[in-house]
């Protein structure tokens, strides 16, 4: 392994005495027949980015480590094998490379990002792996999708649809918007034109485009790309501002805007995180409105939140949140799905598996499959953040 694999790579192994095996790229489509089941993922675990990582990953692992505590599949450990792409799609395929042909991985899971999820996807397709659960809502990977990929969050139309249908309850009629200089953003561009052609909603009177992940606070060049949108978005005059990026520059141009006399209604999907702008922007958060995909993490009524909370508690993790929420979900499923499929089944199992989880209820929380879209779930919500930069429940 090189020395930059080395820095790239973190191990995150749930071990209840079982041994570790490894398998091969280039051998057979099953999982080994003993030792641990090890999966793969890339994300960003440092930068401007890493919530979205940190939490996905704490997710995931909350749920593996809840299932290997009760023998995990037939007396074999889930085993999940990160890598840091600091959010870029370059580093995320040489982590998939590194994956694939050093880690022997059964399947790939909780990768983040549009842009990672289209550099990587073909590695997987070739090598005949699942690819599990990608944090994207880019309507662009749900349509005709191949079977390998197994969404679980809607896509961000859906996300858009519940933005417009705000706005127009609000009557506002100049929005101004900002978007991510990558797939993610002009996903998400893409989906909000066509939510508010269908609301009966003006265009855009301005987009600005800021580059992934800029923050206004290092680089020069993230710094211009900042200050120029929070410029030319405030000059438009908009009644509202919709923000189609991750969440530091979602918060440094909000954060421009509101210091420039803005007071209007934000509005942000899930790429932006209720849980990490809120503590970026203060109280500059008051009232920001940001898509979920998932249900409150903060509502212990249902089931599948209970469970999460106390695996929370019982981990020393930190307080509940939408992103490790999804991650539990997305392991929860998937541990589902490990235990349905045929003992030593293969990949072609898995898939079986997981797509016969539509109409399972993980506790307050019901699987619809889409085959269409290979998607498990269509529920979208809509949080506002207080003034002390908190979600309210």
């Amino acid at each position: 392994m090189s020395q930059g694999t080395a820095r790239r790579r973190q191990w995150l192994t749930q071990a209840l005495a079982w041994g570790c095996a490894t398998s091969s790229w280039a051998r057979a489509t099953a999982a080994p027949a003993e030792g641990p089941i090890r999966l793969g993922q890339s994300v960003p675990l440092s930068g401007p980015t890493q919530h979205l990582g940190i939490e996905y990953r704490r997710g995931l692992l909350l749920a593996f480590n809840a299932a290997n505590a009760q023998g995990g599949i037939g007396g074999r450990a889930i085993e999940l094998v990160s890598y840091d792409d600091r959010y870029e799609p370059e580093a995320a395929f040489a982590n998939t490379r590194d994956l694939l042909e050093a880690d022997g991985v059964f399947a790939l899971v909780g990768y983040v990002g549009a842009e990672s999820v289209n550099r990587c996807l073909p590695l997987a397709l070739k090598a005949g792996l699942p690819f599990i659960a990608p944090l994207t809502g880019a309507e662009s990977l749900r349509q005709r999708p191949p079977r390998a990929l197994f969404h679980l969050r809607p896509g961000l139309g859906a996300e858009t649809k519940l933005i417009a249908q705000a706005l127009q309850t609000m009557s506002v009629a100049r929005t101004a918007v900002l978007v991510q200089d990558d797939a993610d953003g002009v996903a998400g561009h893409e989906a909000l034109l066509d939510a508010l052609r269908t609301a009966g909603l003006p265009a855009p009177v301005a987009s600005a485009r800021v580059s992934r992940n800029a923050t206004g606070q290092v680089e020069m060049t993230s710094a211009h790309d900042i200050q120029a949108a929070a410029q030319a978005l405030g000059a438009s005059q908009p009644q509202a501002l919709v923000c189609l990026a991750a969440h530091a520059s979602t918060a440094a141009v909000l954060k421009t805007m509101r210091d420039s006399g803005f007071a209007g209604p934000c509005y942000a999907t899930s790429l932006s995180s209720a849980a990490a702008i809120g503590p970026l922007l203060g109280a500059r958060a008051a009232g920001l409105c940001v898509t979920q995909v998932v249900p409150s993490p903060f509502d212990p009524s249902r089931p599948l939140v209970a469970a999460y909370q106390q695996q929370l508690r019982s981990s020393d993790s930190p307080a509940p949140e939408y992103v490790s929420l999804e991650g539990w979900i997305a392991g929860s499923l998937l541990v589902q799905a490990l235990r349905r499929m045929p003992r030593n089944g293969g990949r072609a199992g898995l898939l079986d598996a997981l797509e016969g989880l539509g109409g399972l209820d993980l506790g307050g929380f019901v699987l619809r499959w889409d085959a269409a879209r290979r998607q498990a779930s269509s529920q979208v919500s809509m949080t506002v953040l207080d003034a002390s930069g908190r979600p309210r429940r």
